[in-house]
């Protein structure tokens, strides 16, 4: 019973931390079209709409209807994406020696989110909701002003579980711990394989108690496990 108090309060304080963070991300959960592009969702990138989908998301058994998600389709070919982007006009995306074979097998298929500025020395989390047979990741980008240009300068990713339901997803990470020039950040939706279907939504970014970070340093030290003696 003397060890309960704290542990009680410990968690009290972080259930409200969590419930009162900001989610820093614009339209996170893609209910709202861009007002200039209708066919994709405000404050994300362009959409192939071969691909990569805008369309209603599906709905588990027993759970409410949520609106709007991002279907990826890895299992489209090399070939029929590299058409699919020239008749867009998208030209950010190219594969040398498209072939026949599903994209999911080598490049993937990505979205990113517009730059989200961040805080320099705070930790954040990012969340994402994910479902279908199809491999996916979320990815952490970091960004520094370099004269005219943004220069990357900070990765942070995790895998994504395949699932016939929707699974949440969340990971911590300080973007500015080692790489104190980051600025601002875009999330990167990543599918590849196995080369199927992949749906994303309600993505969040915000700001990590000190715990979160502590239990993902915890983790990540485990999966390297122990240095040289």
């Amino acid at each position: 019973m003397v060890y309960q108090r704290p542990l009680i309060l410990v968690l009290a304080i972080f259930s409200s931390f969590v419930a009162a963070a900001e989610n820093l991300v614009p339209n996170g959960n893609f209910q709202l079209a861009d007002p200039a592009d209708s066919g994709r969702p405000k404050n994300w990138g362009r959409i192939d709409g071969l691909g990569i989908r805008w369309e209603v998301a599906p709905v588990d058994s027993g759970a409410p209807a949520s609106g709007k998600a991002l279907r990826f389709d890895t299992s489209v070919s090399e070939q029929d994406m590299m058409a699919r982007w020239a008749a867009t006009g998208m030209t950010e995306w190219n594969i040398p020696d498209a072939t026949k074979g599903p994209v999911g097998a080598t490049y993937g298929l990505s979205l990113y989110s517009d730059s989200i500025p961040i805080q320099g020395a705070k930790p954040y989390v990012v969340e994402v909701r994910h479902r279908g047979p199809g491999g996916g990741k979320i990815w952490v980008r970091g960004y520094t002003q370099r004269g005219d240009a943004l220069k990357r300068i900070y990765e942070a990713q995790t895998d994504l579980p395949t699932a016939a339901t929707w699974i949440t997803t969340s990971y911590a990470f300080h973007p500015t711990r080692h790489t104190p020039k980051v600025t601002e950040v875009k999330i990167m939706l990543f599918a590849y394989w196995p080369a199927m279907e992949s749906w994303f939504d309600d993505v969040v970014l915000r700001e990590a108690s000190v715990a979160e970070l502590a239990a993902e340093d915890a983790r990540l030290k485990q999966l390297i496990g122990p240095g040289p003696r």
